[in-house]
């Protein structure tokens, strides 16, 4: 994955993490020393939605082939070497180990997980894969359509865990419902609405490198699905939970001070605002750029997230992907211009309201649905302050959470339907740009792929399906481009070119950043040994003393 790149192991030698030393905790959760419990905010319908609240608790069961340690530094796992030969990586793997079914890992249950994720989800043609062949019982060979010089750090994720090779014999349901994996715990039971409780693998002995190795410390991890941030503040402050996932922002200094926290920058993408260019507004540039000069979306995010969460005007890109440019400066609150921008797009008169209208009396009016699934409830703050922000300048904002209703029937998704778009997209490489930007053909019929239950892709007239093209950009330069700079081999010219693209992106303001997609925990100060990468959480080393 394009990590945070600091999976940090919450120990003795951890850096980074705050641990404050007084904290009251219950005293019977705190003895319950082989059991954890864990509130996380959002339960998936499936552990094998693409999604990652489906790959937390999945990181948990599925081990992969490669691990990324808190150094940045790829290690072994369930492979032992790997090696690059153009647009072909080889892997060595272990053959030690054992699935929780009982059948053994090899080269062709590799080949057949590949297999399964071409399937599944519609970003992985687009981070390139092509086909797996295998080798020898313990070697295989990924093929690339381009060369991939991120594929070890891709394969690192909870995305590419590795299942059973019988347990992908069953259908989608099924697998979501239970994954059989290799990895330190199982799932014993999945109570729908309340919690999924995992137990430890006892045979477990093939950690990565760097941790202990053996099975874990823990015998049972209650995950416990808790929508509401104040009650899992709550229950943290009455010591009924080990461990939190993401605590109210105006609780963050506070935890700071009196628990164990720690935060990850997910990488890929932020919480972006994807412009729809294709149909609307938004199509004519000064509209775009007008938008972004009256967001104030730095001050907005410093207003509603009070620092536990960071700005980030880069709208392509995560500061924890490589390659990485900076353009938090770009854009800056300029009312002024953004009126000179809309005046010159031809919107220069306001109507009683206060909105601007055209000379045809049309009101410049932008559509933006809300996500539940990808914007929580400060997210829809935020959302409302810049309502009240673009109004200054006269454009009529019409921010709104979508309904489940309104989801399932996949509305907003289409062209002419939306004009700005909310999400981040949590990848671990440079390639979330092709993910993002590949130009789709004619999307002819709605989607719901923020649903994310099914296999959802847009119709394609032309070309194949994008459903994850939300600036609905048709630049087949700017693809050739991201494909370029993937098959650089000089890591400097690569590092030229992918800021060159983010900086094409900016300007042309397709996208703008809005805040880092953050991984936000707070826990009693006798959990130890927690590994917080940008996968999440996982719950391998801790102990509770």
């Amino acid at each position: 994955m394009m990590l945070l790149r600091k999976t940090i192991l919450f120990a003795a030698t951890a850096l980074a993490i705050v641990q404050a030393p007084a904290a009251l905790a219950n005293s019977a959760l705190q003895n319950q020393s082989d059991t954890l419990v864990y509130l996380h905010s959002i339960e998936p319908k499936s552990l094998y939605q693409w999604w990652t609240q489906a790959e937390y608790p999945r990181r948990q069961i599925l081990d992969s082939l490669v691990y990324l340690d808190g150094e940045q530094k790829l290690r072994p796992w369930l492979a032992k070497s790997w090696k690059q030969e153009g647009s072909v990586w080889t892997f060595t793997l272990r053959d030690d180990v054992v699935f929780t079914d009982g059948s053994k890992l090899d080269a062709d249950t590799v080949a057949k997980n590949f297999n399964f994720w071409l399937k599944i989800s519609t970003s992985v043609p687009d981070s390139f894969f092509k086909e797996a062949k295998v080798i020898d019982a313990h070697t295989i060979a990924f093929h690339t359509t381009v060369a991939q010089p991120w594929l070890p750090d891709l394969l690192s994720s909870t995305a590419f865990g590795i299942n059973s090779s019988p347990s992908l014999d069953r259908d989608l349901k099924e697998i979501g419902e239970n994954p059989i994996g290799s990895g330190p715990f199982t799932l014993k039971e999945w109570k729908r609405g309340e919690e999924i409780i995992l137990e430890r693998n006892d045979a477990y002995q093939w950690g990565p490198e760097g941790t202990h190795g053996g099975p874990a410390y823990l015998k049972t991890v209650r995950w416990k699905f808790v929508p509401d941030a104040n009650a899992r503040w709550l229950a943290l402050e009455k010591g009924e939970a080990d461990l939190i996932q993401e605590p109210p922002s105006v609780k963050w200094q506070e935890a700071q001070g009196k628990y164990l926290t720690s935060q990850r920058l997910a990488p890929g993408r932020n919480q972006t605002l994807s412009l729809n260019v294709e149909a609307g507004p938004f199509a004519d540039k000064r509209i775009r750029q007008a938008f972004a000069y009256a967001s104030n979306r730095q001050q907005i995010v410093q207003s509603v997230f009070r620092g536990a969460i960071p700005f980030e005007g880069n709208g392509a890109y995560s500061q924890t992907t490589q390659d990485y440019l900076d353009l938090n400066s770009e854009y800056g609150y300029n009312p002024a211009k953004a009126i000179e921008l809309l005046e010159e797009a031809g919107y220069t008169k306001l109507n009683a309201e206060g909105y601007r209208v055209n000379s045809d009396g049309k009101v410049l009016e932008v559509v933006f649905p809300l996500y539940p699934t990808v914007v929580n409830a400060e997210g829809v703050i935020a959302a409302q302050a810049l309502q009240a922000e673009v109004k200054k300048v006269g454009i009529k904002l019409n921010a709104f959470v979508l309904t489940q209703t309104e989801l399932a029937a996949g509305r907003y998704t289409k062209a002419d339907e939306y004009d700005i778009v909310q999400g981040y997209w949590t990848w671990y490489a440079p390639t979330v740009l092709s993910i993002n930007y590949r130009p789709a053909g004619v999307n002819t019929q709605p989607s719901t792929i923020y649903g994310r239950q099914q296999l959802n892709q847009f119709a394609a007239v032309d070309g194949n399906p994008n459903p994850h093209n939300r600036v609905r950009s048709n630049d087949w330069k700017l693809q050739e481009s991201i494909i370029a700079a993937h098959e650089q081999t000089d890591p400097a010219q690569r590092k030229q070119q992918l800021q060159a693209i983010q900086q094409h992106i900016s300007d042309e303001a397709l996208a703008l950043g809005f805040y880092a997609s953050a991984y936000n925990l707070a826990g009693q100060p006798y959990v130890n040994g927690l590994i917080h990468s940008i996968f999440g959480p996982q719950f391998y080393e801790i102990k509770k003393n």
